[in-house]
């Protein structure tokens, strides 16, 4: 409308002219809302990385915020199982499971993201039986078994003498105590141990009695034998004349 206004319709005055036509542009951009119209803040947003996550139980995992919209990019960790340090570092609990990592937003705490971690159970290694005992060169039969994964697999390893893929351990020819080893192929770190007395092998020996009889023909004689350095305590019974049962009953020649 400033547009229509002329210069006579105000006089001759330079000076009424010219307040007239400031205040009309005055009116004119107020009204427009030109030099009192302001932006919205930006909005504050948070974003965690990785969104995701599976963790062996008692581990760790780093994770890093992003936060825009603000200078302040400070924020505040919080977890729902485990722990969280204030960098980010989450520490899973001992039981395993599904849980969740939040930053929330320092500069508006109504803004914050979240990542969902699974923690799976820690490998575990056991080793069937845990002690055993052999003479130099014999054999024992081990077993392992594996938890907290689907691999199960082991590796065995023997301080001395030697052990299968199988856990056949094979004793060594020197007598002492060696370890029987078996470690996961799931967690190299997670192991488990037998240990193994390897002795040298005992002298068998056998008595009877009595040790001397005399009898007439077809007369009959009980005898008792003695094993000892062995556990098998069974003999077969001989005699140059006459018989023996199995029980050692001695029946003299006629």
């Amino acid at each position: 409308m400033l547009t229509h206004w002329t210069r006579a319709q105000f006089g001759s005055s330079d000076h009424k002219w010219m307040a007239a036509a400031i205040y009309a542009v005055f009116i004119v951009l107020v009204g427009c809302g030109g030099s009192t119209a302001r932006d919205p803040a930006p909005s504050v947003a948070v974003s965690v990385s990785p969104s995701v996550a599976s963790v062996q139980a008692g581990h760790s995992q780093q994770f890093t915020a992003s936060v825009s919209g603000t200078s302040n990019t400070s924020v505040n960790w919080t977890a729902t199982g485990g722990s969280v340090s204030p960098s980010g570092m989450y520490t899973a609990p001992s039981s395993a499971g599904t849980y969740q990592v939040t930053a929330t937003s320092v500069a508006d705490t109504t803004r914050s993201a979240s990542a969902a971690i699974t923690v799976i159970a820690s490998v575990a290694v056991t080793v069937s039986p845990g002690t055993a005992a052999v003479t130099t060169g014999g054999t024992q039969q081990f077993t392992a078994t594996v938890s907290g994964d689907s691999n199960t697999a082991v590796t065995w390893s023997a301080t001395g003498g030697s052990v299968s893929a199988s856990g056949l351990y094979t004793a060594p020819a020197t007598a002492g105590t060696y370890t029987v080893k078996a470690t996961s192929a799931a967690d190299a770190t997670k192991s488990a141990t037998a240990s193994v007395t390897v002795s040298a092998p005992a002298v068998v020996s056998v008595s009877i009695a009595p040790t001397s009889v005399s009898l007439s023909t077809g007369g009959t004689q009980q005898f008792s034998a003695t094993v000892t350095g062995n556990s098998n305590t069974a003999v077969t019974w001989s005699a140059t004349g006459g018989s023996v049962s199995a029980s050692g009953l001695y029946t003299a020649p006629a």
